[in-house]
């Protein structure tokens, strides 16, 4: 896991081969193109660099997200996105006998890929399903979620596409599949089995397979960037699994997050935006137990406070956050009672 950043002597779109690309908070807010993430993706494909599309968003099929994406002036084929469903259906069919009773929580997406697996899709708990599937999608309701939980206190086998707690949405951030997951929790007192959605890192090695589009090259996991703007989900799910990583600052995470996180949610580099794809990363570097420097930008532990040179440079936050990392993991400091700076990045 990343525990500090790294270096790179050459842009990241030529340092890494694939892109493992999440969507909402990164590429787009619901219906709307995140600034500057059309034109920096399609920048990067010209480079060399392969871009595939990595989301816990388990209720769109991955013809609608591609077309999604080339409204925005994309060049994307079905097969570069990765939806949590792909990856549940699978992890589901090798859990459960051939043909087996599923009980499904989810939108059409979901279900076509259950299908795919040779599993039989339930609607009621009178069935016997021997496993329970939960998804997200924005109509869901209470007796779809009671039904769940039925089928779960039966004994049925309980997995989810992802846990998010919340979705970027037009107007803001709205409950995600794990607000609801927690109802089912909360009713059984059952804990999902397992979860196909990042912060597990299932979604990427899948990636890594799908690359070459005939499944079977995979892309070493050394030549791969996983890139969210989640802590909690996109990096973290690159630390459990091997992977490098970039932060953007155009979604969930903040400076405060990254400043304050444990080493399983620091990320290997931090961006303001999608662009710096086409930059290298600069060094960050020790001047003492309390100063770090990035290029030419730098903070400092000054009695309780962290003071940075310009709190509107990224090289200023990747300093700070070189600095708290390391007064937290080597010099015994509880940094969250720190004064941190205020970031307008």
């Amino acid at each position: 896991m990343a525990t500090v950043l790294k270096a790179t002597e050459q842009p990241l779109e030529q340092a890494y081969k694939l892109a493992l690309l999440d969507l909402d908070g990164v590429v787009y807010r619901g219906k709307n193109p995140v600034d500057y993430a059309s034109e920096s993706i399609a920048k990067a494909q010209h480079a060399g660099m392969t871009v595939e599309y990595t989301t816990n968003n388990s209720s769109r099929y991955q013809q609608t997200v591609a077309q999604q994406l080339r409204g925005f002036g994309l060049e994307v084929e079905p097969w570069q996105v990765i939806t949590s469903s792909v990856v549940a259906a699978r992890m589901v069919a090798r859990a459960v006998p051939s043909g087996a009773k599923v009980l499904m929580v989810g939108a059409g997406h979901l279900r076509e890929e259950l299908d795919k697996q040779g599993l039989v899709i339930v609607d009621h708990v009178e069935d016997d399903p021997v496993a329970v599937i939960q998804g997200w999608y924005p109509q869901i309701g209470w007796n779809e979620l009671a039904n769940a939980a039925f089928a779960i206190e039966r004994g049925a086998k309980y997995f989810v596409t992802n846990r998010d707690l919340t979705l970027p949405r037009e107007l803001g951030i709205a409950p995600g599949c794990g607000s609801l997951i927690n109802a089912v929790v909360t009713a059984t007192g059952v804990e999902p089995i397992a979860s196909a959605g990042k912060p597990e890192s299932a979604m990427y090695d899948e990636a890594r397979l799908l690359a070459s589009n005939d499944g079977s090259t995979l892309v070493p996991k050394d030549h791969c960037l996983a890139i969210g703007d989640r802590l909690d989900t996109d990096i973290e799910a690159g630390n459990r699994g091997g992977y490098d990583s970039l932060v953007v600052l155009t979604g969930v995470a903040d400076p405060k997050q990254l400043m304050l996180a444990v080493p399983h949610l620091r990320p290997t580099y931090i961006a303001l935006d999608l662009r710096d794809l086409h930059e290298t990363m600069p060094v960050p570097v020790q001047v003492s137990k309390t100063e770090w420097e990035c290029e030419s930008a730098s903070a400092q532990l000054v009695g309780n406070e962290v003071r940075v040179s310009d709190s509107a440079d990224i090289n200023a936050l990747r300093a700070a956050c070189s600095l708290l990392w390391n007064l937290a993991d080597n010099e015994g400091v509880d940094t969250a009672t720190l004064r941190l700076p205020d970031f307008r990045l």
